[in-house]
């Protein structure tokens, strides 16, 4: 019976004990045996979502102090008084959320440490005392007068800012709204998404209104208008410099080592920095394991593992592990995935629709090629609770992806490879001094590399090597402390000191014509140091006034820079609440397009370090506003923003239009986020509409402001999900404006000679495409071991779009001659299988 009632939701508001047993007796094959006084005068607060029925039933006893015992292999419960044996019987409970404080350590009289069940209940002998002290990690103390029977205690939290969550299930389950405005995203509860079988956090964040990737690539995220490389992506404290594989298709984080990730838009810590657009935050189990668990899966790309293993009550070692099997066998999934990546060929045309005669892709074919990509990532985290106050922590990260392509043509033969390589190490320990005080150290190395060769033969000698190299390696050392005051107030603040070392390796080696030979090595660093503060102001109806200040020293640039944040959320009824934000950041590393190799199918942008002269420092100015609505199961959330950068450069925007002299120039980004959901039972819809205004000025390219490469007027999402006991289904649909790209004024077929039109001037077909998923999931065992499998289809109806135009030209005497217009292309049908185990 304890498997066959999974997923319940049922919401309870001051709700008698007896209706409460009344509707689970309706609505599910259960019934209650109990006398009539004993559930007198007992009532129930809370949302249980997605909760088994054991879970349920703890619920119902830590708020009723009773005891509910199922009968073995019956449909039927026992409701009794618990009888605690001269013991004192105490079920803890949180007051924010009203759930039991579940497998939790309890400190009795700052000696004795006990550990409450899976209801929240601790029981312990009654030596007489008037008053018992207890402290449950995490909460205010307490202090507790023996009763005769079974009490239980709400604790409040102490400091749980990223738990304080205004709006659970604010898309799906899994999604929660938190006071501050950030998004948390939870794998282990992630409902059900169209087009994915498998939560990959960084495909999922993109249903957030504000969110997007334009090339439908899971690392090619886009928060708020700003481009990719203009968001900080942490794993566990490390620095992540590329997040994608498979040409940025699939997130290079496995995605059940990703516990949780948190996503600022707008008005974030000063704890973050270096970054001018959003925070992506993901973190890893960081509790001890109870007992051995894991999970092995395999798709349509890859096959996974994971394990924790309890290796003592304080600790606790978890490993993770996924690799590609594409070099074994290929797929439907990645033949699909693959001809978006390497086709780059389309019908070009003038502006005024006229066809010219171009080369797309210098006579390459699918067919005729041969592709070969291989990926595998490895992550392991230690946890050591030495006592109730310390926690260390340990985490390493590793991923490897390779990417080989060649074709051949009129007795050319092209050759490209590409290998990127991040991963690194964190040491995190938690120190709480007292219960209102808790300090941190952290440290950690980041590492990243990227490599591409690209080689052109004629017949069977070799013609021209082209060589791209960027490799970082990033050190870093934070101390941190949170401090709750008297009135509830929390004050932060800390140090950080890091070190990043960028080098750069571009070189072009003619075979036949030493002459032409290039090498441009570039090595550099920059040392930071940061002072850090935030004053949190949390008032007892749920508002929230948070005041901060970051100031940065760059070695590299030899400045300080003031970096202000303001966070303000107040409610003005139970269900209606505003917030706003602002902010200045600065970020002294970004990403250039780099436009002199041969070939454009792989990735072509290096990191680089401003110096403030021929790659200067980006600043970004943002506020936003905006209105929460939440009751009765409908959701309503809509922000503005306007968000300003200085500091871009031609090479780092490109405009998919090489630009033969550096440029600086600068941003305005208007937006409006919108998101409208409703629940009805285990029935989810959600709209989510996004309008954007991205505008560039360069001077020095054009007199006239343009739209910037990722300006989408419009985005629509809407989907829905829906659970039926252990199967999920989900179907979405999403649209949005095309992009923006330069067109052809005229070209001259002999000469080759090209006059472009205004910048960004025209539009690519508007984008759209439907996407569905089918989960299920039943058990194996009588034990605890599950199985799931899986289906997903992206792009139902096989409409494939132009999603961005890239034009390559050479300058010759003055004129501007046109090589090759290479074309993306978005994702055709790709259809997914998953089949996975967890024990």
């Amino acid at each position: 019976m304890s498997n066959a009632q999974e997923n319940l939701f049922f919401e309870f508001e001051e709700t008698p004990l007896k209706d409460v047993i009344q509707r689970l007796e309706r609505e599910i094959d259960l019934r209650f045996s109990y006398a009539e006084d004993l559930v007198e005068h007992k009532s129930i607060t809370a949302i249980a979502e997605n909760l088994s029925l054991d879970e349920l039933l703890g619920l119902l006893e830590a708020q009723t102090g009773l005891h509910f015992e199922k009968i073995a292999e019956q449909p039927q419960v026992i409701i009794v008084p618990r009888v605690p044996d001269k013991n004192i019987c105490l079920y803890f409970l949180d007051e924010d959320t009203r759930f039991p404080i579940a497998e939790n350590e309890v400190i009795l009289d700052s000696s004795l440490v006990m550990e409450t069940n899976k209801s929240g209940l601790v029981q312990f002998k009654n030596t007489g005392k008037s008053a018992y002290q207890l402290e449950v990690v995490g909460y205010h103390m307490v202090q507790v007068i023996p009763k005769e029977t079974c009490t239980s205690v709400y604790l409040a939290p102490v400091y749980k800012e990223l738990k304080e969550v205004v709006v659970t299930s604010y898309i799906t389950t899994g999604i929660d709204r938190n006071r501050d405005g950030s998004i948390t995203l939870s794998q282990a509860p992630l409902g059900s998404i169209p087009g994915q079988t498998t939560p990959d956090i960084l495909q999922s964040i993109q249903l957030i209104p504000g969110v997007a990737s334009l090339d439908e690539s899971a690392s090619g995220i886009q928060i708020h208008g700003g481009t990719s490389d203009q968001n900080l992506v942490l794993f566990d404290h490390i620095r992540v410099f590329n997040t994608g594989y498979l040409y940025g298709m699939l997130s290079r984080f496995n995605p059940y080592a990703t516990e949780k990730a948190t996503i600022f838009k707008t008005a974030s810590s000063a704890a973050f920095g270096d970054r001018v657009s959003g925070i992506i935050d993901i973190s890893t189990d960081n509790e001890v394991a109870k007992k051995l668990s894991g999970g092995l899966g395999l798709d349509g790309l890859s096959v996974d593992g994971y394990i924790k293993v309890p290796l003592s009550k304080k600790s606790s070692l978890s490993l993770y592990a996924r690799n590609a099997y594409l070099d074994v066998y290929k797929t439907p999934t990645y033949e699909a995935y693959a001809k978006k990546i390497f086709n780059n060929t389309g019908s070009v045309t003038d502006m005024n629709g006229n066809p010219l005669n171009v080369s797309t892709d210098d006579g390459y074919t699918y067919d005729t090629s041969e592709n070969e990509f291989r990926f595998y990532d490895f992550n392991a985290k230690y946890v050591y609770n030495p006592n109730p106050k310390d926690k260390i922590s340990l985490s390493a990260l590793m991923t490897r992806n390779r990417t080989l392509f060649s074709f051949s043509s009129q007795g050319e033969t092209k050759k490209d490879s590409l290998t990127t390589g991040n991963g690194g190490i964190s040491i995190n320990w938690e120190h709480r001094t007292s219960p209102t005080q808790t300090d941190q150290i952290t440290t950690y190395f980041s590492s990243y590399d990227s490599y591409y060769k690209n080689e052109e033969y004629i017949g069977q000698m070799l013609e021209e090597t082209n060589i791209r190299g960027n490799r970082i390696s990033d050190f870093g050392f934070e101390l941190k402390s949170d401090r709750v005051l008297r009135n509830n107030d929390v004050l932060g603040f800390g140090y950080q000191l890091s070190n990043t070392n960028l080098e750069i390796d571009l070189s072009s080696v003619s075979h036949l014509d030493s002459n032409n030979e290039v090498s441009l090595p570039v090595h550099e660093s920059n040392l930071k140091n940061v002072l850090f503060g935030e004053y949190s102001i949390r008032k007892d109806n749920g508002g929230l006034f948070k005041f901060g200040l970051r100031t940065v020293h760059y070695g590299s640039l030899g400045q300080v820079y003031l970096e202000p944040r303001l966070n303000i959320e107040l409610p003005i009824n139970k269900s209606f609440r505003i917030r706003t934000g602002l902010e200045r950041r600065n970020q002294p590393i970004s990403q250039l397009i780099e436009f002199n190799q041969t070939e454009l199918r792989l990735d072509n942008n290096l990191w680089r370090l401003s110096d403030n002269s021929n790659y200067p420092l980006l600043q970004g100015n943002q506020f936003s506003a905006g209105l929460l609505f939440d009751r009765n199961g409908w959701t309503l959330d809509a922000e503005g923003y306007y968000k300003g950068i200085t500091g871009l450069t031609s090479y780092s925007q490109g405009f998919h239009l090489p630009q033969p002299d550096l440029s600086e120039g600068k941003s305005r980004i208007i937006g409006v986020d919108l998101l409208l959901k409703k629940r009805i039972r285990n029935y989810r819809f959600w709209v989510g509409y996004a309008f954007n205004d991205v505008n560039f000025t360069f001077d020095d390219i054009q007199e006239d402001s343009f739209s910037g490469n990722n300006d989408i007027p419009h985005s629509f999402r809407i989907s829905n999900s829906l659970d039926i006991k252990n199967l999920e289904l989900s179907l979405g649909w999403q649209y949005r404006s095309g992009t923006p790209f330069t067109p052809i004024e005229s070209y001259n077929e002999a000469t080759r000679e090209v006059v472009f039109g205004t910048i960004n001037e025209s539009r690519l077909p508007n984008f759209h495409r439907l996407d569905a998923s089918i989960t299920y999931r039943f058990p194996i065992s009588h034990q605890s071991s599950m199985m799931q499998i899986g289906f997903s289809a992206l792009n139902i109806y096989d409409r494939v779009v132009p999603l961005a135009i890239i034009h390559r030209t050479t300058q010759e005497n003055g004129q501007t001659l046109l090589e090759q217009v290479i074309q993306r292309s978005s994702l055709g049908f790709i259809p997914n299988l998953h089949i996975r185990v967890f024990f």
